[in-house]
């Protein structure tokens, strides 16, 4: 269903106040974020002592004077928090470039723009405390900044796909307290990637496809599920129902040219999307498997190297960290299975809620419809709520779907919370359900309310919360889960 014209123009122009607040917030969130890990790290001894050995003592290289010492000790706080577990990999990246073959687990982009940082605005701090710590801050802002700016995103896409404001808000703010917190604001890719894929789908909405199509593209250089939102583009061109029934009103001949370019355009966008990844896997099997090198080595026998449609990241995922269809289904990751169990949950729970309201539209692809038409004017007492179960949410829901199957069944289960970061409807979704304790306790009194299902919301929430903020003293120590 197609908004009226006045409808349009008050989603595009989003709440300039919600947007500095969900700024501002984020913000807030990430200083809290950080100094909570430095006292953490402060009071709680480390499991691991990886940090001291990456980054050893270099005062003797350093230039000698009061600002130096404390930027440095300064540098090396932050590093003692966000130099954990993955970041390592980041770091060394940046520094030195490819050199072990488990390295290419780990995209370019990040460490990239790490260099760029450290080589431009940040080389009077390199020369205050190193080189690596250097390339530390320079991680840190990345993530941080990009965390922000993912969090205003959000709220926008939000804002045009539910076709309501509030809860694109309350959507936004749940996304600032997500389980994944630390990972956020540590030297990590997941802030840059959701940055670039809520970027991709925003525009996506608005029919901008190069440009989402670009933005994708850059995401595949930054973590390889940026393939799967490629699927955005053949939702919208290829398979969108009310998009065919407007061609099958037109000539015979406008049908077939629409026919034409829908199926070469998908083609052509996808092969854009995925241009970052596929650039990522050419260096990697020509450093790999063609340099002098790799030649006198054992490395050009991987099957990489052998077969075309074998990837480098494939291999090193399986061969070093044991990913592969159901490899973590053993006794002893039960531990792990029961770290995911809440977002599980929550996402079996997201996902039955919205197919529930209208089977048969999830079964057949938006093309028949049979629930109640329940938009952002719904004239109902909680009409914030319901904007959840919009159609245009739809492609979001599969994606959801297939993500978390990818997730129970293939990676290592306890990393999703942060593979889930991106992925909207996840916020959209504990927002529905805060809404909804909201609009219960307006129309029935907080007693009445508590006693129906608005306890579920605390639980929501709480669980957001409580695992973010725990993470962040975890992770900060070199705790696990990573």
């Amino acid at each position: 269903m197609v908004s009226p014209l006045t409808d349009k123009a008050s989603i595009y122009a989003c709440s300039r106040s919600r947007i500095r607040k969900v700024v501002q917030y984020a913000a807030l969130s990430r200083v809290v974020t950080l100094l909570l890990g430095a006292v953490a790290n402060a009071i709680v001894s480390d499991y691991d002592s990886s940090l001291s050995v990456f980054l050893p003592a270099q005062t003797g290289n350093l230039k000698s004077s009061a600002v130096s010492a404390l930027s440095s000790r300064f540098a090396r706080g932050l590093a003692q928090v966000v130099v954990r577990w993955d970041a390592f990999y980041f770091v060394h990246i940046a520094d030195t470039g490819y050199v072990y073959e488990q390295e290419h687990a780990f995209f370019p982009l990040l460490p990239l723009l790490m260099r760029m940082l450290n080589n431009t605005v940040l080389l009077p701090f390199v020369g205050a405390v190193g080189r690596q710590l250097s390339l530390v801050a320079a991680g840190v802002i990345i993530s941080n900044v990009a965390f922000v700016m993912a969090a205003a995103t959000l709220y926008k896409l939000g804002a045009e796909t539910m076709r309501n404001e509030r809860l694109a808000y309350i959507a936004a703010l749940v996304y600032v307290i997500a389980p994944s917190n630390v990972f956020m604001s540590a030297v990590y890719t997941e802030s840059l990637f959701a940055l670039f894929v809520f970027l991709a789908m925003l525009f996506v909405g608005r029919r901008k496809y190069l440009l989402a199509a670009g933005c994708l593209g850059i995401s595949g250089l930054c973590r390889s599920n940026g393939l799967v939102y490629a699927g955005f583009f053949v939702w919208n061109i290829a398979v969108r129902g009310d998009i065919w029934r407007n061609c099958a009103t037109s000539s015979r001949k406008h049908f077939a040219a629409a026919l034409v370019w829908r199926v070469l355009g998908t083609f052509l966008l996808v092969g854009l999307s995925a241009a970052g990844f596929v650039a990522f896997e050419i260096y990697g099997k020509s450093r790999l498997c063609n340099s002098s090198a790799a030649l006198t080595s054992e490395l050009n026998k991987r099957l990489y190297c052998t077969s075309t449609w074998s990837t480098v990241y494939g291999f090193v995922q399986a061969e070093y960290w044991n990913v592969g269809f159901m490899r973590y289904y053993t006794l002893q990751q039960l531990p792990n299975f029961l770290l995911a169990a809440p977002m599980i949950a929550l996402s079996l729970a997201g996902l039955w809620t919205y197919v529930a309201h209208d089977p048969v539209r999830f079964a057949t692809l938006g093309w028949i419809r049979r629930g109640r038409s329940l938009g952002a004017k719904a004239d109902t007492a909680d009409a914030v709520a319901v904007a959840y179960f919009d159609s245009e949410l739809l492609p979001h829901m599969y994606l959801w779907a297939l993500l978390l199957g990818v997730a129970t069944t293939t990676m290592h289960v306890q990393v999703i919370t942060r593979f889930f970061s991106s992925v909207p409807a996840v916020f959209w979704f504990a927002a529905h359900v805060v809404a909804k304790a909201a609009a219960q306790k307006k129309e029935l009194g907080s007693a009445q309310a508590m006693q129906g299902k608005r306890w579920i919301s605390w639980i929501v929430v709480g669980y957001f919360v409580g695992y973010g903020l725990v993470g962040v003293v975890l992770f900060s120590n070199f705790f696990p889960p990573a």
